[in-house]
């Protein structure tokens, strides 16, 4: 009879412990305390140019970027040209008014159809100037000649100066097709990549359209946070950088400026960051998340976050669990400094607090918290 009471004793222990509660627990430990702020990061290109159509025609896209939006992230070069918008009559006046310049160019340097007769005239004059003197011609032929000579003269310069003007007329008509010409051309403003093509080939576009965007490679981080947290943050302060590409790497980083304006939508404030060692292949477009470390307390006492409802955790002593509150400190995602209410190496519960009631019996599985440099 006692060794059957004594296994109903074992039996009903074993299943008494086997239906207990099971809290999973942590170890209140000693390390440092941040303050952070939290927010979201997004990588920018450092310039962005909106290229729009000069002109209107139909737009033909240069061959490299001849698959419009396939063609976005295709690297440029400052001055290549990405299309061209047709223009038959520009085009067709800029080659007449070309001809027109160079026949007239040629024209300049043949003499001119008064040079000729000025220079019989003056040869005609120098005659008569050398045997008027002797009696042997009348003064009157002298007089007669000098004045043809002068009207010569006067005739040949009004020529000169009528084909000047023939010319420098035609070489700004000319000047001003082949600026109109230019305009038809649609080239990249600064080197980066093709980040947006808004035409397709062949389309009729007005002059103002947005044809095409171009980025530069160089970008910088783009950080945003609540506006209940902006005010603790300041340039100079330091941060960490994680981005979804890179999930196994936390980037250092320290904020550049604030911006001084919310957007209007989300009521959430810009802040810039600069990364101190930025990855090789960062690309524009990438996201992620940020911590701005706005202070730190050294050996503190810090509880797993997720152990605290508010300011309420749950201790298990001796196998039974009590609730406790505590007074909180800097508090982050990971860890929260306690100010009084536990201990270093007290065990809170981290999960499944609603499930507990004070002063129950419960078995305790150990879940590692350990605090990160």
């Amino acid at each position: 009879m006692w060794v059957v009471v004594a296994l109903l004793v074992v039996i009903c222990g074993v299943a008494y412990y086997f239906f207990m509660p099971v809290a999973e627990v942590a170890v209140v430990r000693r390390g440092t305390a941040i303050s952070a702020v939290y927010g979201t990061v997004r990588i920018e290109p450092a310039f962005v140019v909106h290229v729009r159509a000069q002109n209107s025609g139909f737009i033909q896209l240069a061959e490299e970027f001849s698959a419009g939006r396939g063609a976005i992230g295709k690297s440029v070069s400052k001055g290549q040209l990405l299309a061209t918008i047709a223009d038959e009559t520009t085009a067709r006046q800029l080659n007449q008014a070309r001809a027109d310049l160079q026949a007239a160019t040629e024209r300049a340097k043949l003499p001119l159809p008064s040079e000729e007769p000025l220079k019989a005239a003056e040869d005609t004059l120098r005659r008569l100037e050398q045997v008027v003197a002797t009696g042997n011609v009348p003064a009157v032929e002298y007089e007669k000649a000098k004045s043809e000579a002068n009207r010569l003269r006067a005739a040949r310069d009004n020529e000169r100066i009528e084909s000047q003007r023939n010319l420098q007329a035609l070489e700004e008509t000319y000047k001003k097709l082949e600026a109109q010409m230019r305009n038809s051309e649609i080239r990249a403003p600064m080197d980066g990549l093709l980040s947006a093509a808004s035409t397709i080939d062949g389309e009729l576009v007005n002059e103002g359209n947005q044809l095409f965007t171009v980025s530069s490679r160089k970008t910088y981080v783009r950080g945003e946070v609540n506006e209940e947290d902006v005010g603790a943050v300041k340039p100079g302060m330091k941060a960490k950088v994680q981005l979804y590409a890179y999930r196994n790497n936390v980037f250092p980083a320290k904020v550049s400026s604030v911006q001084p304006a919310a957007d209007p939508d989300t009521q959430r404030y810009t802040v810039i960051l600069e990364m101190e060692k930025p990855p090789d292949n960062l690309m524009a477009g990438m996201t992620g998340e940020m911590n701005i470390i706005t202070g730190t307390h050294e050996n503190a006492l810090l509880v797993p976050t997720r152990a605290l409802i508010v300011d309420q955790a749950w201790l298990v002593k001796r196998g039974i669990v009590r609730k406790r509150t505590i007074k909180v400190g800097f508090r982050t995602l990971d860890f929260t400094e306690a100010l009084n209410g536990v201990s270093a190496g007290d065990r809170v519960v981290v999960s499944d607090q609603d499930r507990l009631r004070n002063g129950e019996p419960v078995r305790q599985r150990r879940v590692d918290f350990s605090p990160k440099p």
